[in-house]
């Protein structure tokens, strides 16, 4: 099989304008059904430039470019912007989704208020961007303060509560007390810096509860920012050093999903060996390049596999309510080259029973100490599937993925959203339940694929 992935565009990256200051520099979105030819930062399509003049001589500023995953399939679109209340919001509503990329967001959302309160200026809550689409309806839940698994979760301690600032980010960079014009300038200082740093961390952390991605990330900026800090660093050059690590994160997040591909393609390698011939793979969801910085667990797997002429073709469900699946999923293997056959979720047990399904790969939000794993909303009945028909179930996830402060799945907070995403137009009467994810037993998991290797729950 002749994969193309260069026909996938990165999901997320960060980028410097040149010519434009912070101050001068307003968030935006962009769209372009067909991306401009210049290279990403790491590789994939990038994203058109959505603006800025060149000039040397003026600070560049930070932007995080992302896919508008919303606009799919029907429209390849990005969001640039400078403003890390957008980010918050791209995450909430699934412009950005997916545990990986949604970590690397959360660590240029708090990159982005870096500078922002680096270059003086008071800050707007989150909140206030794109009001028109729905937020996540998650419960927020404490962040455990030790380091288990794979992941460093974040220490409660960090996020200090400080009273939100009203009004809009323009309306809050203006807020200068009346006869003191060092006021603006002050909130740069390393320890009020550190204060409200520290208060963007938590509300950028709580946006959505269940993948521990979003927090580990998050953990790991805020980290980054105060040692530097500590170091005798100043605020800009605090900022200067989550710029870096959000680059950092975007490479290692690649590099682990290449690692999760190749350790998951040796899984899939005796099954077609005792098949005599190329393999018919599941999978629910969308844990592909789009959920990842660039090309993704999963999917990963599938990439990999593909590449030694392992897989035959991929049937995705739909993955109702919102159809990541049949959205995102279908659009990026067919981008890729990868023969696959978009079914109803429903439709998954009779192709189990007729024999035409040889494994399942899945990705995960978060993985309890115990294997169980918690993914969109559906996997639990796939995998219970599976195990009735006798398909092996397998679950693709970097290390962040795993919280050993979770001991069981019962401990994974399960976001809760909104229900018009199942009925769009209420009826009287009529409740809905929409939990955006499920848990899988480990009694249920063939194999949990990491960038480190293969371990199956049991052990």
């Amino acid at each position: 099989m002749s994969l193309h992935l260069e026909n996938l565009p990165r999901t997320i990256y960060v980028e410097r304008v040149a010519g434009e200051t912070l101050a001068e520099h307003g968030r935006e979105a962009c769209a372009d059904t067909a991306p401009a030819e210049r290279e990403a930062p790491v590789g994939g399509l990038a994203a058109p430039s959505c603006g800025g003049s060149a000039s040397a001589n003026l600070l560049a500023a930070p932007r995080v470019v992302m896919i508008d995953q919303r606009r799919l399939p029907g429209e390849l679109a990005w969001i640039s912007t400078d403003d890390w209340r957008q980010v918050v919001d791209a995450v909430k509503t699934l412009a950005v989704r997916g545990a990986p990329a949604i970590g690397v967001a959360g660590a240029a959302a708090v990159m982005l208020a870096a500078f922002e309160l680096a270059a003086g200026r008071s800050l707007a809550p989150a909140g206030n961007c794109d009001a028109s689409r729905p937020a996540a309806e998650g419960r927020n839940t404490p962040v455990s303060a030790e380091e288990h698994g794979g992941a460093t979760q974040v220490t409660a301690e960090k996020y200090d509560e400080l009273p939100s600032s009203a009004g809009t980010r323009d309306d809050a960079a203006h807020q200068v007390a009346p006869g003191d014009e060092a006021s603006s300038a002050a909130s740069s200082s390393p320890a009020l810096f550190a204060a409200r740093l520290r208060h963007v961390a938590r509300q950028v952390a709580e946006a959505r509860p269940t993948a521990v991605n979003l927090s580990w990330a998050v953990g790991r900026a805020l980290e980054t920012a105060l040692e530097a800090l500590k170091a005798g660093d100043t605020p800009q050059q605090a900022a200067e050093a989550l710029y870096k690590l959000t680059e950092a994160l975007i490479a290692e997040d690649e590099a682990a999903n290449r690692a999760i591909g190749a350790n998951g393609a040796a899984l899939l390698r005796p099954l077609a060996q005792a098949k005599g011939a190329s393999l018919n793979i599941l999978t629910h969801c969308n844990a592909g390049s789009l959920a990842t910085a660039f090309y993704g667990t999963a999917l990963g797997v599938v990439y990999a596999a593909a590449e030694e002429g392992l897989v035959a073709r991929v049937y995705a469900d739909e993955t109702r309510p919102v159809g990541q699946g049949a959205r995102l999923t279908a659009w990026e293997l067919a981008r890729a080259g990868v023969p696959v056959t978009l079914i109803c979720d429903n439709m998954a047990a009779s192709l189990m029973a007729q024999g035409r399904i040889d494994a399942v790969v899945v990705g995960a939000d978060r993985i309890a100490a115990n294997g169980d794993a918690a993914n969109k909303i559906g996997t639990l009945g796939v995998a219970v599937l599976a195990r009735h028909f006798g398909v092996p179930f397998f679950v693709a996830a970097p290390e962040s993925t795993r919280d050993g402060s979770c001991a069981t799945g019962t401990d994974i907070p399960i976001e809760q959203r909104s229900a018009t995403e199942v009925l769009p137009s209420p009826i009287e009467g009529v409740e809905v339940f929409n939990p955006a994810f499920d848990v899988t037993p480990a009694a249920l998991i063939a194999a949990i694929v990491t960038e480190k290797g293969v371990w199956k729950p049991e052990h």
